[in-house]
């Protein structure tokens, strides 16, 4: 089977099998090209394994079914970002980024129901608000009327916001946070600085990138587990435990 252009992209959507070159590393199209960004994201994989563990040995099970839909957001990104920096594909930058966007917006999910207590319809408008900014700023307007690492910034900067908003009120998810914020801003820069350094550092700055978005998901994932509160009702009741989005 060929990785870089398999017979169901070829027949469908030919133009998608074009190889893109955007990283500092890759040296060539071979499979080996971007050897430090395709074995990081063993550290995504990993994640992926710790948080299970940490699932199945401290279970939360008021949030059990969005907690495992992250876990299995991030093993998916692990083997997409693998396959990217691999075949360097463009039918796989989604299988890359697919995963993480879902990873975000069930974080997002359990922030705005079970730490600030919104309800269902105003927590999914703040999802679809969400995805219509992150979305905006990615692929639906062009390069040269953003910033670099557009796509980055809504989620970064929700991030911090969240931080400050948790740490303000005492919550004790509130030190997870301000580390997810200050971890996600050094993985930001690094993966902005790859281009600028790629003269100085031959082998880029992106892998890096994947070394602490691998740790940003630990921090997340394990305060999801850990320190998500139970959901409640508008007089602070305790709700049935259902494991899943409320309808």
């Amino acid at each position: 089977m060929d990785l870089v252009c398999p017979s169901f992209v070829a027949h469908s959507a030919p133009a998608l099998c074009r190889q893109i070159d955007v990283y500092c590393e890759r040296t060539s199209f071979a499979l080996d090209g971007e050897p430090l960004n395709a074995l990081t994201n063993v550290a995504m994989l990993a994640v992926a394994v710790m948080a299970a563990v940490l699932q199945i040995r401290r279970p939360n099970r008021d949030a059990r079914g969005l907690i495992w839909g992250a876990i299995v957001a991030v093993a998916i990104g692990g083997l997409g970002a693998t396959l990217f920096h691999t075949t360097a594909a463009a039918w796989t930058v989604w299988i890359d980024m697919a995963p993480f966007l879902v990873f975000m917006l069930i974080i997002l999910w359990l922030t705005l129901t079970r730490h600030f207590a919104w309800t269902a319809w105003p927590a999914g408008l703040g999802l679809i608000g969400f995805l219509a900014v992150t979305m905006g700023a990615g692929p639906l307007l062009p390069r040269a009327l953003l910033p670099p690492g557009a796509y980055y910034l809504t989620p970064l900067i929700i991030l911090v916001v969240v931080a400050l908003l948790l740490r303000r009120r005492g919550v004790a998810a509130a030190t997870s946070f301000v580390i997810a914020a200050a971890v996600f801003l050094g993985a930001f820069l690094a993966r902005e600085l790859d281009a600028p350094l790629c003269a100085t550092f031959p082998a880029g700055t992106h892998f890096i990138w994947h070394l602490l978005a691998a740790v940003l998901a630990w921090v997340l994932i394990r305060s999801a587990i850990l320190e998500t509160p139970p959901r409640t009702d508008a007089f602070g009741r305790k709700l049935r435990s259902t494991g899943d989005m409320p309808g």
